[in-house]
Formats: structure tokens, sequence, C-alpha cells
């Protein structure tokens, strides 16, 4: 029994000294496409926004028609402030991330499934908007690190309906107010 111990204890030691350190490109691009999500749901858009490029390629047509557009970042963030601010909660929730990097640019892929919830301040009534599938990233590396220059949805199943997307448009301006009035300021 002892041998047989000391066996697994020295194959433990010897896959932990042969373990390879992640790789720090493919690290940081991760942890890109995970703030995308967070910052997202948390409405923090000045700080979404430094994780894109100064001009970013959207295509979100395979979920809403119309053609790509490449759009200055600062466009991309107040798209998104003029609707995810309307919603009570919404959770982007990517997983099965994957990163290839050639010298200064990358692609990656993660799966998607975002959730939106939005209780309608006059009935009490909950409306719940679902999308799943995937996006599609490229990704370049500046003086600051890496950031998104195009991001592809491939959209799948939904559940709910897109009526919210309306509703929480209407909402956004009046709830950004609301939520950029509880920051903190750290000067």
């Amino acid at each position: 029994m002892k041998k047989l111990l000391v066996a697994l204890t020295m194959g433990v030691l010897a896959m932990t000294t042969q373990a390879e350190t992640p790789d720090f490109n493919q690290q940081q691009i991760k942890l890109q496409l995970q703030s995308m999500g967070t910052l997202a749901d948390q409405n923090a858009f000045e700080y979404l926004g430094r994780i894109f490029s100064d001009e970013v390629l959207v295509d979100y047509t395979s979920a809403f028609g119309g053609e790509p557009a490449t759009v200055p970042r600062v466009e991309l963030m107040k798209s998104w402030a003029g609707l995810l601010p309307g919603f009570d909660l919404t959770r982007h929730d990517l997983s099965n991330m994957q990163v290839m990097v050639k010298g200064n640019s990358a692609t990656a892929t993660a799966d998607i499934t975002a959730n939106h919830y939005l209780i309608d301040p006059k009935t009490g009534e909950q409306g719940f908007w679902q999308i799943s599938g995937s996006y599609h990233y490229q990704l370049e590396k500046g003086e600051n690190g890496w950031t998104i220059k195009s991001l592809t949805l491939v959209a799948g199943p939904e559940k709910g309906s897109r009526d919210v997307l309306a509703k929480a448009g209407e909402l956004a301006k009046a709830r950004l107010t609301d939520k950029e009035s509880q920051k903190i300021s750290l000067k």
C-alpha cells in the first residue's frame, strides 16, 4: 500500500511540474470576452468601451436582419446604453471560449446565452427574452492590450418574447440616469 501511495504522489508531482503555464495572450483575450458580458450587464459602458477597438464591425444579422456595420466604439456603447439599462436584469453568460492567436491578431469564439428580464413598472408583469448562440470575434493587440475589432453573433434558439426589447428601449434613458447617480467617486 505504501508503494502505491508513493507512486501516486510521485505521479501527481510529475504532472504538476510538467503542466504548462497558461498563455498570457489567450488569458487576456478570454478576460476581455468575459468582461464584455459582465460590463454590459452592469451598464458600465465607459469601461466596456475600452475593450473594443476604435472602429468595430458588428454583425447581429442572424438575429435581427439588416447588414453588418462598422461603427465607432463610442456609437456602439451609446447604442447598447440606449437599450440594456431599460431591463431590470440582463445576464450574458459566455462559455466554451476558444482563442487562436497569430502575432498581433486573434480570433475567438464563445457560446452565449443572453437573458433579459423586464418588470413592467405599471402592471408588475414580468417579461423575458433569451437568445442563445455563439459569438465570433476578431481581436487586435495594441499598446493597451487586446481589443475586439469584430463581433458577430450566430443566433441560435430563443425563449420568451422579443416584445421586451421595445419596452426596455423606452425605459433605458431614465434608468441609466438613475444608475449613473448611484456611482461612487474615488476622486
